[in-house]
């Protein structure tokens, strides 16, 4: 027998930075993904954002539309009341007055003139 045959060789250690590059690879990718999502986050704000500036031109308009069409159906909601026209479309389109906490309340229309007496 050989003593040297037996001897086997020895394998080497384990090599710990293996690990730490591993471990070290992950974090690196985990932290790729996040950066990523984060600038597909920014980019998603800054698309709102230039929305919103585009939208107020069309809020304002729509807020002067809305005071205009009240105003609107409250003339014609008084004009109902003695005419057979108006009466139709505000059954037709189921216009109601319904004021608000801080609507002031509808113009009351004068009562209709006497009709002149015959004599």
């Amino acid at each position: 027998m050989n003593p040297d045959r037996d001897k086997a060789p020895k394998p080497p250690p384990p090599n710990p930075f293996g690990v730490c590059f591993l471990v070290f690879l992950l974090l690196a990718c985990d932290y790729g993904f996040r950066l990523y999502n984060l600038a597909v986050q920014h980019k998603q704000l800054d698309q709102a954002q230039l929305m919103q500036t585009q939208n107020v031109g069309a809020l304002s308009q729509a807020r002067q539309l809305e005071a205009r069409i009240e105003a609107l159906s409250l003339d014609l909601l008084q004009v109902a009341k003695t005419n057979d026209a108006a009466k139709k479309i505000v059954q037709e389109f189921n216009i109601q007055w319904n004021p608000g906490p801080g609507t002031p309340a509808a113009p009351q229309a004068s009562p209709p003139a006497p009709a002149p007496q015959k004599k």
